[in-house]
């Protein structure tokens, strides 16, 4: 497993997941980043990803403040690193590792 080189800030922003590839157009899928960095983020979403997996991630909630230069983005690109279920508030969620794609 890759360590993370970069500091991580706390967030509770809304976010929407979609795969890049028109091929599986499922419905896009919602969660919350939970932090975020120069390199990439922790979301908790609401379906399963496979490692490897190319997502479009979209804020949808307020940034909090942070400035882009923090690690902080709108828009991404971002592989999914890894993802398992986790109890959250008593539904099942999936604790997903992203790192961003350089565009």
């Amino acid at each position: 497993m890759e360590k993370r080189e970069d500091k991580r800030h706390k967030s509770d922003t809304a976010v929407m997941c979609s795969f890049l590839t028109t091929l599986r157009r499922g419905e896009p899928v919602d969660g919350i980043m939970k932090n975020f960095g120069c390199g990439g983020m922790y979301a908790e979403l609401r379906a399963h990803f496979k490692a490897g997996t190319i997502l479009v991630v979209r804020s949808t909630g307020s940034p909090s403040g942070w400035p882009n230069k923090d690690g902080y983005r709108s828009i991404s690109l971002a592989e999914v690193k890894w993802s398992e279920s986790r109890p959250v508030r008593g539904a099942i969620c999936y604790g997903t590792g992203l790192k961003y794609l350089m565009m």
